[in-house]
């Protein structure tokens, strides 16, 4: 409970400097925080895990929190209390969302809108670091790359340092070629929730939309977007793989790469064609499953390759980074079931307990916030939500993995 309770302290303190840049919005957030309280109780997961001290710890922190709300809040501090009551509940699917955003990048795609927005309170307001850049350059040099303190680039757009602050971490922007932010401002808050994972708040653009994540992994130098200089990107695949490949790689060794298990129709159409094509070429001792940044779906676009390699006796060799979700974390357990599988790579992405059926999002009565709900029972996997699936083989960073995967594959002929 002290925990749960420090922690919410921390989020708020972090959440209340960016409220200084949204000061323009304000929402009754008694109402609000009682509309999402009772869409939370709705869900599966509040359900299944509202026991005991749990619910003691739930019914606690809402309780402090309706104390805390105003019907005239700050909407970044009212997002911030709603944040605080969802990550009660070990959920990584259902999320809240900031729908009603002061300005949007959109609205500044012109130059002359730009340069308003740029001379405007909102955004001259935003909070700065009171550090000076060369100082935090220099700082934040000499820190390992380990650590994730550090430097980091985003999207080739900007570089942040980041630095730690009391027990939880800013992000503030050093260098800048995205015109809607500059040097000094502090584009992110990082709170710490668990053994190198952490919550990230960051907006698109000062006063704009508002993200709140929970649960992100820091390895490798990379946290979310943000990738340190030394990142080696060798875990991920490359950006225009198609969601659906099959590989002879050696006389003894096949490879399938499985992008995603979506219901879109589009995706599924890949599938039925890529599953007529192949289901018939799985005919090698060994297997690899590439499942890296496969952000789940539906387990009948899975199970029909599950039923194969067990059928055919395979040596399966799962391959994982942190971008594989949902039921690609699904898949990679059932397949751990194997006598003949190993999972190979990085842990997962850690949420798989719970789903959403219809993908609703459901509108808070102002407006400014929308809920994902999760409405979807696989609580059997609650032990590793949020933690993910771990491998027992963890693959390096400076080595291409299906290549280390191989050779694994020979050794252990």
């Amino acid at each position: 409970m002290k925990t749960l309770i420090t922690l919410s302290v921390a989020v708020f303190f972090l959440f209340s400097a960016f409220a200084k840049a949204q000061s323009t919005q304000t929402c009754n957030c008694v109402k609000e925080l009682s509309f999402i309280n009772e869409q939370i109780k709705e869900m599966t997961s509040f359900k299944k895990q509202m026991k005991g001290d749990k619910l003691s710890e739930y019914t606690t922190t809402i309780k402090k929190l309706e104390r805390e709300v105003t019907e005239q809040m700050n909407v970044t501090d009212c997002f911030s209390k709603l944040n605080t009551l969802l990550s009660v509940v070990k959920d990584k699917h259902a999320h809240i969302r900031h729908m009603k955003p002061v300005i949007t990048s959109e609205m500044v795609d012109e130059n002359v809108a730009l340069n308003r927005f740029r001379e405007s309170e909102l955004f001259k307001n935003h909070p700065k670091t009171s550090t000076s850049i060369e100082e935090l350059i220099a700082t934040l040099s000499e820190k390992s790359f380990e650590s994730l303190e550090g430097i980091y680039e985003r999207k080739d757009s900007m570089t942040v340092g980041v630095i730690k602050k009391g027990d939880a971490y800013e992000g503030v922007v050093l260098t800048s070629s995205n015109k809607g932010w500059i040097p000094g401002q502090i584009a992110y808050r990082i709170t710490p929730n668990g053994e190198n994972m952490y919550d990230v708040l960051t907006s698109d653009i000062p006063g704009g939309k508002l993200r709140y994540v929970r649960g992100l992994l820091h390895s490798n130098g990379r946290l979310w977007h943000l990738k340190k200089e030394a990142t080696n990107m060798i875990s991920e695949v490359k950006q225009d793989q198609a969601d659906w490949e099959f590989k002879q790689l050696t006389p003894d060794t096949q490879y399938v790469y499985m992008g995603t298990f979506s219901n879109n129709e589009e995706k599924v159409s890949a599938y039925k064609k890529f599953y007529e094509e192949t289901k018939d070429k799985f005919t090698a001792k060994n297997i690899i499953v590439d499942l890296r940044d496969n952000s789940g779906g539906n387990s009948k676009y899975s199970d029909p390759f599950y039923k194969i390699f067990k059928k055919n006796k395979m040596n399966v060799y799962v391959v994982t980074n942190f971008w594989c979700g949902s039921n690609g974390e699904q898949f990679t357990l059932k397949l751990k079931g194997l006598k003949n599988a190993k999972h190979l790579g990085q842990r997962t992405y850690g949420a798989l307990a719970y789903g959403s059926n219809y993908g609703n999002l459901i509108e808070s009565p102002s407006g400014h916030f929308a809920i994902y709900p999760t409405d979807m029972n696989f609580h059997k996997f609650i032990n590793y939500e949020y933690v993910g699936v771990q491998p027992e083989i963890k693959l390096s960073f400076d080595k291409n993995w299906i290549t280390q995967t191989l050779e694994i594959i020979a050794n252990n002929n």
